[in-house]
């Protein structure tokens, strides 16, 4: 997802915003949301995996497909970003120190996402999969759309 493209939205979706889409059956994926949630203390980011109608739904209404290396989207401002963009406005949205690693936006892309495509690549042979399973269901459950 190089250039990420406004789209509209049914103001319910757009009033949702910033929604993290992730890669529901990778490992790797499953522990950055935790890392997400506990770090996010505004409590603003809401998360669905890829592959749940909600998620996928909202791919195709960008007009995009899912691609392997899809491991991370992020839809703010009616705008769906990928690869190491979204992962690194993702950090904006966390508590000190971590939003500190926005500075890294500063790195031309081509280089950002081939590290990131790189993981992507690998990130089932590392970290292996598995069906995202949140274990504090209760306290989070809001901030999941299905």
């Amino acid at each position: 997802m190089k250039n990420p493209q406004i789209f509209c939205l049914s103001e319910d979706l757009a009033n949702k915003q910033p929604i993290v889409l992730f890669d529901g059956e990778c490992t790797l994926c499953s522990r950055a949301v935790r890392f997400l949630l506990r770090h996010n203390h505004s409590g603003n980011l809401r998360f669905s995996s890829i592959q749940s109608e909600f998620g996928s739904g909202i791919v195709k209404l960008a007009g995009k497909t899912f691609k392997r290396s899809d491991t991370l989207l992020l839809l703010q401002d009616n705008m769906l970003y990928g690869h190491s963009t979204a992962a690194l406005k993702l950090t904006a949205q966390l508590s000190f120190p971590w939003h500190l690693l926005r500075i890294f936006i500063l790195v031309p892309p081509i280089f950002r996402d081939a590290i990131y495509r790189f993981i992507a690549k690998n990130r089932y042979n590392w970290f292996g999969r598995k069906s995202f399973c949140l274990t504090d269901e209760n306290r989070y459950k809001e901030r999941f759309l299905v």
